[in-house]
């Protein structure tokens, strides 16, 4: 570790790290991952914790992003699992954050949601609740809000209340996982960047809790007014409003009205842009056509983005591979687990099976599962690493907060 970080922060060994090469070859390195610190000593106070952090985090001095929390995301496959804090509360991760932002041009800044259909509730500032999927729910591997053109650079998670059986969460370097899906299903990365992947997002029209989603529509977060005020009157005016901004956040990605689509040399999922469908209760569904393949900001290197785990998890589980993808459920009910696509010019294609069964088994093969105490703190480089949710039993409250660096930003691989 860096002599200045290595002054106070110690690393840690711990069974549930993982001995890695990011990159396989004789040459490359192995790393622990993730890394693991604590204070080299009990930590006497909140403040002498907040005052280490911050002199880790952002500098007004830094010429670069590369401030030295930046270098040791790099060094250690973008995960770093702080123990041994004296954090209890929401408020006391909300100081942790401010400090861990850093100072500067190049310090954090908090990520505003757009579109979003997850329903979090804040706790503290710059502090949210979770997924509210229920605890029987695996929620499987994802770079955070993959599905969209808007997502955090960071993630970080605190946990308050350890689970009392399970309710582990996983991380796995896309950075691996694009060396491992590379060398093995070069068609499945190739696909990835050049046709892009297809994600029908479901938004509920008011806010429903204890569900995977439930954000509520017309929340700013979602596709609501931004400047505060509350929505249109009339249906028609609502949904006007709604779909302009389902129209600017396709634009985030690079889609707009006028894009040539004939132009092979511009990536399907950028020549698709978006698409929307309104219920007749209300609730809308968006579909939204995104890179799967991103440039590392820093490393300058290709990273699998996705959210596909989860909804390859259900398409095997109820085998709906063939369209119309429905499935009976136990009650006799019909579901849907529609399964990963690709973005197509005249329609979206099912991905082969095999090379999500390849994804889906290195994902297990490099998965790390954090173990949580009270007051941990896990930060994660959205860009380097996944994460996932496991099943648990009692109470869990691991809380979250999402942040963005100036001028970083994971762009899309070049295909052409």
């Amino acid at each position: 570790m860096p002599h200045a970080i290595d002054q106070y922060w110690v690393p840690q060994q711990k069974e549930y790290q993982k001995e890695l090469q990011i990159t396989r070859g004789a040459s490359e390195p192995v790393i622990r991952f993730p890394l693991v610190v604590q204070p080299h000593e009990p930590a006497k106070s909140k403040a002498d914790v907040l005052k280490e952090i911050g002199r880790i985090a952002a500098q007004p001095s830094d010429k670069d992003e590369q401030s030295q929390l930046r270098k040791l995301l790099d060094a250690n496959g973008g995960v770093v699992h702080f123990k041994g804090l004296p954090l209890k509360t929401p408020e006391d991760f909300s100081d942790f954050l401010v400090a861990l932002a850093g100072q500067g041009q190049h310090a954090w800044i908090p990520h505003t949601d757009i579109g979003m259909e997850v329903l979090r509730r804040p706790r503290a500032k710059h502090v949210l609740t979770t997924n509210e999927g229920p605890p029987s729910h695996f929620i499987g591997w994802h770079n955070e809000y993959a599905v969209s053109p808007v997502h955090p650079g960071y993630l970080i998670l605190f946990c308050e209340v350890p689970p009392e059986k399970g309710g582990h969460t996983s991380v796995v370097s896309s950075l691996a996982l694009f060396d491992r899906l590379k060398g093995e299903v070069p068609g499945f990365v190739e696909g990835c960047a050049s046709k892009g992947l297809v994600y029908q997002i479901p938004h509920t029209a008011t806010q429903v809790g204890g569900i995977v989603g439930g954000n509520g529509l017309y929340k700013a977060s979602a596709f609501g007014p931004t400047d505060g005020s509350a929505p249109p009157d009339t249906e028609e005016e609502k949904r006007k409003g709604v779909e302009r901004r389902i129209i600017e956040l396709a634009e985030r990605g690079g889609w707009h009205a006028d894009i040539d689509k004939k132009d092979t040399t511009i990536p399907v999922w950028q020549r698709r842009g978006f698409d929307w469908t309104w219920q007749e209760n209300g609730d809308l569904e968006v579909v939204h056509r995104v890179p799967g393949v991103r440039m590392h900001p820093t490393q300058k290197k290709p990273s699998i983005f996705n959210a596909m785990s989860t909804r390859y998890t259900n398409a095997k589980v109820n085998n709906t591979w063939e369209p119309p993808f429905t499935f009976k459920k136990e009650d006799g009910t019909e579901g849907i687990a529609i399964p990963p696509h690709f973005s197509g010019m005249d329609k979206d294609e099912v991905i082969p099976k095999e090379w999500l069964d390849r994804m889906d088994f290195h994902q297990h093969d490099l998965t790390s599962d954090i173990e949580w105490n009270v007051g941990d703190v896990l930060v994660i480089d959205n860009y380097a690493a996944q994460h996932a949710r496991w099943a648990w039993e009692g109470e869990r409250k691991i809380l979250a907060s999402f942040w963005d660096q100036p001028g970083m930003a994971g762009q899309p691989m070049a295909t052409a």
